[in-house]
């Protein structure tokens, strides 16, 4: 199971938020159920092979419910679901994935999340002066996100406590960022 840090780094890169108490919680019960906890809070993760395959990760049901839940709770309610669902699904994907494979994920995530720079030219997260990227009627528009910031600095903080606790992700972020 990846770290609630690297699901909201995901976030961050596809959402422009980190929804990193969301993962928390969804995770939580991990503590005392460890591999079990899956159980909880993880309905589609659950479906895996009933709902949806990764042949067909996003089936109409899904996009159904996004868009139902769009129209009766908003975009920003939306883009919750939206992470969640993400969550179980790197999860499962996860699951396939050997140790060395996972180091070097958990490597690009802390990577990519120390590069600033990067997030802002490629996927369009301004986090140091709170700003997303978005498009409206085809023109490029910076929309101004303050708690993004705070979000950021709050996430780049627990990644720096996880790399000086982690040998081998210190090891790899080492020989990349330096």
């Amino acid at each position: 199971m990846p770290s609630a840090w690297i699901h909201a780094v995901i976030d961050l890169i596809a959402y422009g938020e980190p929804y990193f108490d969301l993962h928390k919680e969804k995770d939580k019960s991990y503590k005392t159920l460890r591999w079990n906890h899956r159980k909880i809070k993880h309905e589609w993760y659950q479906s895996f092979g009933e709902k949806w395959t990764f042949d067909d990760p996003f089936p109409n049901y899904l996009r159904d419910l996004i868009s139902r839940t769009k129209e009766i709770l908003g975009p920003n309610r939306t883009e919750e679901l939206m992470a969640d669902v993400d969550h179980d699904y790197i999860d499962r994907i996860w699951d396939d994935l050997s140790n060395s494979e996972r180091m070097y994920w958990e490597g690009f995530f802390a990577w990519i999340l120390f590069m600033p720079k990067i997030l802002k030219k490629w996927a369009g997260v301004d986090a140091l002066k709170g700003r997303n990227r978005t498009f409206i009627n085809g023109n490029e528009v910076w929309e101004s996100t303050p708690e993004l910031r705070f979000k950021y600095k709050r996430l780049i903080n627990y990644v720096k406590i996880v790399k000086k606790n982690n040998k081998d992700l210190k090891n790899i972020l080492k020989r990349f960022v330096g």
